[in-house]
């Protein structure tokens, strides 16, 4: 069994949600999800968000401004499984760019049922709609 360790974040601008379409050279290319990716070797989950934002959008982030707002895992099939660390942002330095020529994209929480988005981001838009994490969008 694969056991893969991811980190994603939800970062916020005036009350709406950045999305990102996943390259059509990946595996489930047609799906959206947030900004984030897999952990590097000896990488904790808030050193991978904080390389991946930089990498895939060309922003700095500062590790105080980062919260942890959930856990999940997902199997995808019977032999992998995610463990997913959900970060909340919104204070960040630079301008957010396609650095990776993905599609970005802003939207409402309510808007973001609309997007096919992967399996294990599901939950993270369910409980945004639900405010579970109790903060406001």
């Amino acid at each position: 069994m694969k056991i893969s360790l991811v980190s994603c974040c939800i970062l916020q601008k005036k009350n709406k949600i950045l999305a990102s379409k996943r390259k059509p050279q990946k595996i489930y290319s047609d799906c959206w999800e947030f900004p984030g990716g897999k952990l590097e070797k000896n990488e904790s989950f808030q050193q991978a968000i904080i390389r991946e934002l930089q990498e895939e959008l060309g922003i700095r982030v500062e590790i105080k401004d980062l919260t942890v707002i959930d856990n999940i895992s997902h199997s995808y099939h019977r032999n992998q499984i995610i463990i997913l660390a959900v970060f909340f942002l919104k204070k960040w330095k630079g301008f957010i760019t396609a650095k990776e020529s993905q599609e970005i994209q802003w939207v409402s929480k309510s808007d973001l049922k609309k997007l096919n988005f992967l399996e294990g981001s599901k939950i993270i838009i369910e409980r945004l709609n639900s405010d579970y994490y109790n903060f406001y969008l």
